[in-house]
């Protein structure tokens, strides 16, 4: 099967995250992005989500990824590769505003083991576009774990879709966000969420909340059990601009950690050009 298209790569760039701890189990989405440091020859790979999907960095971290093809780069589908971490503390990156709710690891060590298989997102896809370009009503794509259902055999998410509910350059209620039309449900907290426009998919940004029936934003914990509140069909997605502005300080902080490692072992090192 050819994964080239990124409608069809974008299966492959999620991972379904499950923290346990104590018999409490969390089940959250997150998405596989690399990042070039500062510093020549280096860069990280992390995985986007949000913090009230990894902020239990004491809990054991599950995640199961595609088995490479021996023979060539596909996904031996039916076959994955299960990595797990009991602390993550050291890995476990927040945005800096408090009320920001996102966050990222680094799981560069996870992803250079040469039987794992995915994608991640690229630069290209989070470059800034004009968002005059979006419009209400426009079409919108998200993929992750809803209600935990994905498909077992094959270790895929679902790719589910809604439409633009406010106008994507104003800030709802005065923050970084905007509303989708879409059922958005537990386990699709931290899905990325893309449309198309200037003739590329660009991430629009993070499932971060769902409304409930009494009209309050709430966030939901992936393991809520819905009884009187119901959601009504409208989604909470934190602003691309957020997720750079993670991504880069995550960076920056790796950094001066590599930078400090190789001044101790007395490497050489150098900033990227460019």
């Amino acid at each position: 099967m050819e994964i080239t298209a990124f409608e069809r790569q974008v299966f492959f760039t999620t991972i379904r995250i499950v923290s346990t701890h104590n018999g409490e189990v969390s089940i959250g989405t997150g998405f596989i992005y690399k990042e070039d440091l500062p510093i020549d020859g280096y860069a990280v790979t992390f995985l986007v989500s949000n913090k009230h999907v990894l902020c239990n960095t004491d809990w054991k971290l599950s995640l199961n990824f595609h088995k490479k093809s021996q023979d060539d780069d596909h996904p031996q589908f039916g076959n994955s590769v299960n990595i797990e971490r009991d602390n993550f503390i050291d890995l476990y990156y927040e945005h800096s505003d408090s009320e920001i709710d996102l966050a990222c690891i680094d799981i560069t060590n996870f992803t250079n083991q040469v039987d794992v298989f995915y994608k991640n997102l690229h630069k290209k896809f989070v470059e800034p576009y004009d968002v005059k370009t979006l419009s209400p009503g426009q079409q919108v794509f998200f993929i992750g774990y809803p209600e935990n259902r994905f498909d077992l055999q094959n270790n895929l998410p679902i790719l589910r879709s809604g439409y633009l509910a406010t106008i994507p350059e104003v800030d709802f209620n005065g923050k970084k966000q905007f509303v989708i039309d879409a059922q958005v449900f537990p386990g699709s907290s931290g899905s990325p969420v893309f449309a198309a426009t200037d003739g590329n998919y660009r991430l629009l940004g993070v499932v971060a909340a769902t409304m409930i029936k009494d009209q309050k934003l709430m966030t939901i914990p992936a393991d809520y059990k819905y009884s009187v509140q119901q959601p009504i069909g409208l989604g909470i997605v934190l602003k691309t601009e957020l997720v750079i502005e993670l991504l880069q300080d995550a960076a920056n902080k790796i950094s001066e950690r590599v930078k400090a490692v190789l001044v101790t072992e007395g490497k050489p090192w150098k900033l990227r050009s460019g």
